[in-house]
């Protein structure tokens, strides 16, 4: 459900009054109180947005129901939150909070160069002079209690769009596959003249730039196993400050579930509520994510306040408090993934490829069932939580403040003597092996579209030339809009709607283990035999065309260049090298060994690695639109359940 009000455009005078009156309804803390109706369980989720385009605005609110609960009960408690804000009911600590959550923001869109390059064409394009946006800082100190709640009755007003959406189907028109065979373009390998015309200006290049591991971060050992990475922040006085423990959710699959509990608590000594308002009152922020080889706990603040907040984090690591009544909100949330889950023909086939690529130990298959989630307590997340704070740990300060100082307050506030497990990350799982042809299929009859996955376990790649090949041969197989399937299979034949390749390395310190690879690509349901026709047939005996070399090398040198990383990532990049087995940045030597390269290593490493390899296809889509008999040319057909492949 949604409501929609008219906004301010850009320039406007109410703008940043009506952005604090939005962040009283939601903010980065938790604390709005459209928040408070998820936090407390009375909706599934809800959020409100602001967006002022050069000539018209944008105010909107969206609540989740949750499942048994009706739109008018939803929209009514979104009415109670916005009245509230109508009626100024929020204290002068609050409105000082959020204007410092405002200047934090303003501040932080101009650190990196990309974010930075979008204010920029979005200040240009409304008519504003840089120093205008700059001022607008200046707009934010100025503003009033009163300006807010006036803002906020002038635009949440009666006068609203009021949205809701049903589920169902509409009836589909399938198209029939065109009679007409596809164009066999007999100039595909020519250049206009104005390609070629292009090519002869010349092209400054640019001297790439490597990490370097003792000059780009400061390294303090904290403890044995717990080292600080510290780099300064030329820009501002905003730090960040992130603990990356070596355990993630491949590894422990609770850990996903843990990262949202931790949201919704609050320390033995202060309630959610109390411990959410004291980061925001000093303008910071905190929040969890785990990914497949990580856990982390990410901090936000001002380094004139790094003490205060640091002593808020600690009080959290040492003694959050479970909160029995959150857990019924996790479970409705996991309910509603798994609904969209089971919709999408692109994550089905995510799904299927894990357990492709990796049998039982697919994440999908070692994960906790929604039972499991069910019976599951608070008390014990908490104690996974107190065991991944065993682990191995980098912790990554970016700010103004000295690194000895940054590690003193560390070893004052944090108990670093609870790390004492190594981490075994980047955690190595072993694609399993095949011995004969086999295509995988998932029956979804609704789809329109098809997903079709190749995999074939490649051989050892030990040496590092190896490992650097295997890059340049997924550019030219599969990597772009030049590559061999989007030019074969796209826009030679109009096959497919997309393509993608890759050759999955293990990680540098599993050197000498199997690799994988993998290509993808979508198509409509009845060009399914044909898309995988070709693409088989470019597996079986690939096209060699030398000539794509020299530009695929420079899109790659081009790729290093605009991917080194910005002031806050580079020491996490840092310690990712590391933990890998590097000791320093591998774009180097890639990029020396990319100059001596040519067709004939990629030739060489596809056929180690791909030529005559068993190939197992896996397909979703529907088996009423698909030819199945065709589809069995490629391998014994297995049609797989839902059972078989998430648990």
């Amino acid at each position: 459900m949604a409501l929609g009000f008219r906004g301010v455009p850009a320039n406007h005078e109410d703008q940043v009054a009506l952005n604090i009156a939005v962040g009283l309804l939601t903010n980065s803390n938790g604390t709005g109180y459209l928040d408070k109706l998820m936090v407390d369980r009375k909706v599934l989720s809800t959020m409100a947005m602001n967006e002022s385009l050069n000539e018209a605005g944008m105010l909107g609110i969206v609540v989740a129901p949750k499942l048994s609960q009706s739109y008018s009960k939803a929209e009514k408690l979104a009415w109670e939150a916005i009245n509230r804000v109508k009626a100024g009911d929020f204290s002068d600590e609050v409105f000082r909070s959020l204007k410092l959550e405002q200047k934090r923001e303003y501040a932080s869109r101009l650190e990196d160069m990309n974010t930075r390059a979008q204010v920029m064409m979005t200040v240009f394009s409304q008519g504003k002079r840089w120093e205008d946006y700059i001022d607008n800082i200046a707009c934010i100190e100025a503003l009033t209690k009163e300006d807010v709640v006036a803002a906020a009755c002038k635009y949440f007003t009666g006068n609203y769009l009021h949205v809701t959406k049903r589920t169902g189907k509409y009836p589909k028109e399938h198209l029939p596959k065109p009679s007409y065979k596809p164009v066999n373009p007999a100039n595909r390998d020519a250049s206009s003249a104005f390609a070629r015309r292009l090519e002869e200006i010349p092209v400054r290049q640019l001297e790439p730039r490597f990490i370097d591991f003792a000059k780009d971060a400061a390294t303090i050992a904290l403890s044995p196993l717990a080292v600080l990475y510290a780099t300064p922040n030329p820009v501002n006085d905003i730090f960040t400050l992130t603990l990356s423990y070596g355990v993630g959710a491949v590894e422990r699959p609770e850990l996903s579930y843990l990262a949202n509990y931790l949201n919704y608590l609050g320390t033995e000594t202060l309630p959610f509520d109390a411990f959410r308002n004291s980061l925001q009152v000093i303008g910071s922020t905190l929040s969890f994510e785990a990914s497949d080889y990580d856990f982390q706990v990410k901090v936000t603040g001002f380094d004139n306040h790094f003490g205060e907040t640091l002593e808020l984090l600690a009080g959290f690591l040492t003694s959050p408090q479970a909160d029995e009544s959150k857990m019924p909100q996790m479970v409705e949330e996991i309910k509603v993934m798994e609904k969209t889950l089971f919709k999408s023909g692109e994550s089905m086939g995510m799904v299927l490829m894990e357990k492709v690529r990796y049998g039982n130990l697919s994440r999908f298959l070692v994960k906790w069932s929604l039972a499991k989630v069910k019976k599951l307590k608070g008390a014990q997340l908490l104690q996974s939580f107190a065991e991944v704070q065993q682990t191995e740990c980098d912790l990554h300060y970016c700010g103004m403040l000295p690194p000895t100082d940054v590690a003193a307050r560390l070893t004052e506030h944090f108990p670093l003597d609870r790390t004492i497990n190594r981490s075994l990350s980047p955690f190595y799982r072993e694609p399993v092996q095949y011995d004969k042809p086999t295509v995988f299929f998932f029956d979804m009859p609704d789809l329109a579209q098809s997903i079709i996955y190749s995999y074939i376990r490649s051989e050892q790649t030990g040496d590092v030339s190896s490992r650097n090949v295997s890059k340049l041969f997924t550019g030219y197989f599969g990597g772009d809009m030049s590559s061999l399937m989007f030019q074969e299979i796209r826009e030679f034949r109009s096959y497919a709607y997309r393509v993608d390749a890759q050759h999955f390395l293990p990680p540098f310190n599993h050197s000498g283990k199997p690799g994988e690879f993998v290509t993808m690509l979508s198509t409509q349901s009845d060009k399914t035999t044909d898309a995988i026709a070709v693409l088989d047939s470019l597996l079986r005996d690939m096209p060699v065309r030398p000539d794509r070399i020299e530009g695929l090398k420079q899109a790659i040198l081009n790729r290093v260049n605009n991917e080194f990383a910005s002031f806050r990532k580079l020491s996490a990049k840092i310690a990712s090298f590391r933990r890998e087995g590097y000791d320093s940045d591998p774009n180097k030597l890639y990029l020396n060994d990319l100059h001596r390269m040519s067709m004939d290593d990629i030739l060489r490493f596809y056929e180690s690695n791909v030529k005559g390899s068993t190939v197992i296809y896996a397909v979703v889509g529907s088996a009423k639109r698909i030819d199945m008999k065709r589809l069995s040319a490629w391998g014994t057909v297995v049609k797989v359940k839902k059972k078989d492949i998430y648990r």
